[in-house]
C-alpha cells in the first residue's frame, strides 16, 4: 500500500504541460505506427486486401530500376481495373502512321502490335491483351470498330502500352475510353529517355452509345515515348513507406513509449530510459527484426536477382529441404557440419586442457612461449585461410600447374608423400581442421590457465600427503574442479564450431563436391551462388532451431551436472 502511494503521489506532481507533450507523444506514435505497419504489411507481407497497391509500386519500382531513374508515377485505387481501351492511334507532322486494332486478333499475344512506327509492345511478364467489345463503336473519324487494347491501370510499366519512335514533332491522336463505366481515366505521354511527362489528356469515361471523339497530344521532337495511363495519388511516397516500413514501426514505438512514460513519471526519473533506447532500438533492428524477417521470407519465392513482388508459397521451401531434391543436401551439410563441430570441441577442450597443463609454469620463457601460442587468436580468419592455402595445397593458392604445397613440400624431403589435402575429398575437413587447430588451441589454453590460477593449491597438498600421485591430482582435483570452464568452452566452441563459415570458403567454397559444405556454407551457396533467397532462409531457419535446442539442452545439462563452487 505503501508504494502505491508514493506512485499516486509521484503522479500527482507531474506537470500538466508534460501531460499534454506525453499525449500528443501518444497519438503521434500510434499514428506513426500505423503508417508503418501499413507499409510493413503491403511491402513485406503483401497482404490480399492490399495487393491493387502492392502490384503498382512492385511495377513502379522495376519500370524505375530498367530506366535507371527514381521511382515515379501514380497509383489509383481502382488497381489494375483502372486502365484504358484504345481502339486506334494516328500520328502526322515528320512521321505518319495509323494503328487500329481492328487489324488484329482477339486474345494475348508475346509479339508486338504494329502499324508503322506505332506498336503495342508485349513484355516478358505481361502480354498484349485484345478484346472484344460488346458491340461496335463509331469514331469521329467514321470507322467503326469492335475490339480494343486493354492497357492496364495506373502505376503499370510504360512499356506495356502504345510506343512511338519520331524523327520530329508530331501529332498523335489517340481514340480510347477509360475502362470504369463511371470514372475518367488520364492518360499521360511519356519521353523513353528522361521518364518526363511531355503531354496528357483525359479519356472519358466508358461508354459505347456515341461517337467517339480522338484525344489529341502533342510530340515536341525527335525521340520515343511511350502512352500509359496515370492515377490519382504519387507512388513515391508510398514505395519509400514500404521500403523503411519496420524503422517507421520503430519510430512510433519509441514515440508511443515515451508519451506512456511521460503521463506516469516525471520527467528526472526518465534518465535511464533515454539512455537504454538507442542500444534497444539497435538491437530491434539488427537482431530481433532479421530472424522475424527470416520466417518470412522462408514462406516466399525471393530470389537474390529477383526484383519485384514475391509470392507466397506456404512450406513449399520446407517440402523441397525435407522431402525434395534439398533432402539428401540437407542431411549431408548436417553430417559434415557435426562431424567438423565434435572435432574443433574435441581439439579445443584436450588440446587447450593438454598445453595448460605444459605452460603452467611463471617464468619469462613460458609466459612467451604462451604469447606466441595464443597470438593465432587475434589473427583474422580469412588471411589465415589464404596462408594454409599455400601450406596445405589449392589449386585456389597454387594454380593448376603446381601440385604440391609448402607442408607437402617439407615432408617431402623426409620421404614422406602427402596428401593433396585440400582438393583431395577423402583430406580437404582434415586440412581445415589444421587451421581450426592451430587458431583455437591458444585461447582455450589461456582459459584453462586462468581457471587452474585460481585453484587453491591446499586440495593438491592435502591429496600428495595423502599418497595421490600426479595423474591423480589431475583426475580427481583439476578435472572436476575445471568443469565450469570446460562447460563455457564447449558452449562457446559448440556454437561457434557449428555456424564455422569464413575458413571453409576461403580454403575450399565448400568443396570438393560437397566434402566440406558445411552448413553455414551451404546456406550462402544457395542464396549467393544459386541464387535461391527463400530456400536459404528456409534452412536458415531450421538450422536456427537446431542450435537453439542443442544450446538450451547443453545448458540444462551443466545446471544438473556441474557445480560452480570452488
Amino acid at each position: 500500500m505503501k508504494s502505491i502511494d508514493l506512485k499516486a503521489r509521484e503522479r500527482k506532481m507531474i506537470s500538466p504541460v508534460q501531460r499534454g507533450i506525453g499525449l500528443v507523444l501518444i497519438i503521434l506514435g500510434v499514428l506513426i505506427m500505423l503508417v508503418g505497419l501499413f507499409g510493413y504489411l503491403a511491402g513485406d507481407w503483401q497482404i490480399a486486401p492490399l495487393a491493387w497497391l502492392t502490384d503498382q509500386v512492385f511495377i513502379a519500382r522495376e519500370n524505375a530500376t530498367s530506366s535507371g531513374t527514381q521511382v515515379s508515377g501514380a497509383f489509383d485505387v481502382n488497381g489494375e481495373e483502372s486502365g484504358v481501351h484504345i481502339f486506334y492511334a494516328e500520328l502526322t507532322g515528320s512521321d505518319t502512321a495509323v494503328i487500329n486494332v481492328e487489324d488484329f486478333e482477339v486474345g494475348e499475344t508475346k509479339k508486338a502490335l504494329k502499324g508503322g512506327v506505332l506498336q503495342f509492345p508485349a513484355t516478358k511478364d505481361r502480354n498484349t491483351q485484345v478484346i472484344a467489345e460488346e458491340s461496335p463503336l463509331t469514331l469521329a473519324n467514321g470507322v467503326t470498330v469492335s475490339k480494343a487494347v486493354k492497357f492496364p491501370g495506373a502505376g503499370t510499366s510504360k512499356y506495356r502500352s502504345l510506343k512511338m519512335t519520331v524523327e520530329g514533332a508530331c501529332k498523335l491522336q489517340v481514340y480510347a475510353l477509360s475502362s470504369l463505366s463511371s470514372q475518367e481515366r488520364r492518360v499521360v505521354l511519356y519521353n523513353s529517355l528522361s521518364g518526363a511527362q511531355v503531354a496528357s489528356a483525359v479519356a472519358p469515361a466508358f461508354t459505347l452509345t456515341q461517337t467517339l471523339a480522338p484525344l489529341t497530344l502533342e510530340i515536341p521532337s525527335a525521340g520515343t515515348y511511350f502512352l500509359s495511363v496515370r492515377g490519382d495519388y504519387p507512388i513515391a511516397p508510398v514505395s519509400a513507406i514500404m521500403n523503411y516500413a519496420v524503422m517507421i514501426l520503430l519510430l512510433g514505438l519509441v514515440l508511443l513509449l515515451n508519451g506512456i512514460m511521460m503521463r506516469i513519471q516525471r520527467l528526472e526519473r526518465m534518465k535511464d530510459l533515454f539512455f537504454v533506447e538507442p542500444a534497444l532500438l539497435l538491437f530491434l533492428l539488427f537482431v530481433y527484426y532479421p530472424v522475424i524477417d527470416l520466417i518470412r521470407i522462408s514462406f516466399t519465392n525471393m530470389a537474390v536477382l529477383t526484383t519485384g513482388k514475391q509470392e507466397f508459397v506456404g512450406f513449399a521451401n520446407f517440402d523441397w529441404m525435407f522431402n525434395g531434391a534439398g533432402k539428401s543436401y540437407f542431411w549431408e551439410s548436417l553430417r559434415i557440419t557435426g562431424v567438423y563441430m565434435f572435432w574443433e570441441v574435441f581439439i579445443t577442450l584436450v588440446g587447450g586442457m593438454l598445453l595448460a597443463l605444459l605452460f603452467n609454469r611463471m617464468t619469462p620463457s613460458f609466459n612467451a612461449m604462451r604469447s606466441i601460442v595464443f597470438m593465432p587468436k587475434y589473427i583474422a580468419v580469412s588471411t589465415s585461410a589464404v596462408v594454409f592455402q599455400w601450406i596445405l595445397y589449392s589449386t585456389i593458392a597454387t594454380g593448376i600447374g603446381q601440385s604440391e604445397g609448402i607442408l607437402n613440400y617439407a615432408l617431402s624431403l623426409f620421404g614422406i608423400q602427402g596428401p593433396h589435402w585440400l582438393i583431395d575429398a577423402n583430406t580437404a575437413l582434415a586440412g581445415v581442421l589444421i587451421l581450426t587447430a592451430w587458431r583455437v588451441v591458444g585461447y582455450a589454453m589461456m582459459i584453462y590457465l586462468s581457471a587452474m590460477k585460481g585453484i587453491s593449491q591446499d586440495y593438491y597438498e592435502a591429496a600428495a600427503i595423502d599418497g595421490a600421485d600426479g595423474v591423480q591430482r589431475f583426475r580427481y582435483i583439476t578435472i572436476p574442479l575445471l568443469r565450469p570452464t570446460t562447460l563455457f568452452l564447449f558452449v562457446t566452441t559448440f556454437i561457434a564450431s557449428m555456424k564455422v563459415f569464413q575458413s571453409v570458403d576461403v580454403m575450399t567454397g565448400g568443396g570438393p563436391g560437397t566434402s566440406t559444405n558445411v552448413m553455414v556454407q551451404w546456406i550462402y551457396n544457395l542464396t549467393f551462388r544459386d541464387f535461391h533467397t527463400a530456400r536459404g532462409a528456409a534452412v536458415s531457419l531450421v538450422f536456427f532451431v537446431i542450435l537453439l535446442v542443442c544450446t538450451a539442452a547443453t545448458m540444462r545439462f551443466s545446471n544438473q551436472n556441474v557445480s560452480y563452487d570452488a
